[in-house]
């Protein structure tokens, strides 16, 4: 449940961007760290002098955690947050989950539809969330049973760890992603029972760009 923190993690982070930094500089940041995760699992899979590479993606992980969090915050608190930036902060979480992860798709003998099954749910996870803010009474709903962004992250950088000390766990990464897969499944659920739940009572109306 580490969206419950998402508070205190704020106030602990904010000092990082200092004075100096933008939204959009975080946001590049986030970028940069989202490719070096990737990078981290592949050639610290793959390439034996690079294993120690597996040790740095938690430190990658919770730096790209620190710059999405940042970017939002610095928007707000300079009154420059947009339409555009939300849906380009939301695009940048499934996309960056996807690039992250899905480079274990390319280490020869990895995962394929553990990890396929692992990213499609990640997408309805985050896709749940998003929905919830378009429904009456809606907001964007971040419960979790395990398997939120920030969850995410932290099984995955359990796993980097746990791969690095003893490499033939490599050898159980379907069974680890189907677990974790597990958590974000029921985190799928929770959030469309919380949506429902909100919405009860208040009216319904569906529209498109054409009408109802």
């Amino acid at each position: 449940m580490l969206y419950l923190q998402k508070g205190n993690f704020q106030k602990v982070v904010r000092w990082v961007g200092g004075k100096w930094m933008t939204a959009n500089q975080a946001t590049v940041a986030g970028c940069v760290f989202i490719i070096l995760t990737a990078a981290g699992f592949y050639l610290g899979l793959t390439c034996r002098r690079l294993h120690w590479l597996l040790l740095l993606v938690p430190l990658f992980l919770l730096l790209r955690m620190v710059m999405n969090t940042l970017d939002g915050m610095l928007s707000r608190e300079r009154g420059n947050a947009t339409v555009a930036g939300e849906i380009w902060n939301e695009t940048l979480d499934i996309v960056g989950d996807t690039i992250c992860y899905g480079s274990l798709f390319f280490v020869p003998g990895g995962p394929t539809i553990s990890l396929f099954v692992f990213l499609i749910l990640t997408w309805a996870a985050e896709f749940y969330g998003v929905l919830g803010k378009g429904m009456p009474n809606g907001i964007r709903r971040h419960e979790t049973i395990g398997g939120g962004k920030p969850d995410r992250a932290v099984w995955m950088a359990v796993f980097a760890v746990i791969v690095f000390f003893y490499p033939p766990f490599f050898g159980y990464v379907d069974y680890y992603l189907i677990w974790v897969s597990s958590l974000v499944l029921l985190t799928c659920i929770l959030r469309v029972k919380k949506t429902i739940e909100s919405a009860k009572g208040a009216e319904y109306k569906s529209y498109t760009w054409i009408g109802r």
